[in-house]
């Protein structure tokens, strides 16, 4: 019992540090920082790397942030826990890992919309940078990361389930994120946003259900 409350307090002091008035503004002014100096400098540095041809491996360690991976077969899994293998507790988990990725993905798709940032392959093609609002074509849907936002939620969640593995979850998460930069998919301001979307999203959800008396069932038995 003891470590189930060290590793839900371990996230809750995390969230409760990251919405405290001078992190919120650190963290912005961080984001900012990167947007006005950062980004472009670390992108035209990768962008001569070329690690999608030389290191071709990565490639495909950044696809552990598609949502493709986890929507779907999270859906799956849930179901079966609820029809075909009937697990109250098994089912209650993977619907809080399946709302811990839908939240934040649909969240991340209207501000890449209201944003419309230029993705970084149209800085090294067209020498456009910037945000242009109100954009529908994916190329100017830069911010914030999906792949990102996908991941950290996704990782987030697993910490609050599982505690005792909340390092193990985490670290190869933020290998994801750091991959998108590497890959020129996109800028670290990019990441920031989305993992800060995802700490939030699972910060509030796990709120609204411990309000709902829902999330001891979750932990029941584990």
């Amino acid at each position: 019992m003891h470590e189930r409350g060290d590793v839900v307090t371990r996230f809750e002091r995390l969230l409760a540090i990251m919405i405290t008035p001078w992190a919120v503004a650190a963290y912005l002014g961080l984001i900012l920082l990167s947007i006005w100096y950062l980004d472009r400098p670390i992108a035209y540095y990768f962008h001569m790397l070329d690690l999608q041809t030389h290191l071709t491996s990565l490639t495909w360690f950044t696809q552990l942030g598609s949502n493709k991976l986890y929507l779907g077969p999270l859906l799956i899994w849930a179901l079966f826990f609820r029809y075909i293998q009937p697990n109250k507790i098994w089912e209650a988990r993977v619907w809080f890992l399946w709302l811990c990725v839908l939240i934040p993905t649909l969240i991340c798709i209207l501000l890449k919309i209201l944003f419309g940032r230029a993705r970084p392959e149209l800085l090294f093609s067209d020498h456009l940078y910037g945000f242009y609002g109100l954009q529908k074509h994916t190329l100017f849907w830069s911010f914030p990361s999906g792949h990102a936002t996908t991941i950290m939620g996704f990782v987030f969640g697993l910490s609050v389930l599982f505690p005792r593995y909340c390092y193990y979850f985490i670290f190869p998460g933020l290998l994801v994120v750091l991959s998108r930069i590497m890959l020129t998919h996109h800028y670290l301001s990019d990441v920031m946003a989305a993992s800060y979307i995802a700490l939030i999203e699972v910060g509030v959800l796990l709120y609204w259900l411990r309000k709902k008396e829902f999330f001891s069932g979750v932990l029941k038995g584990h």
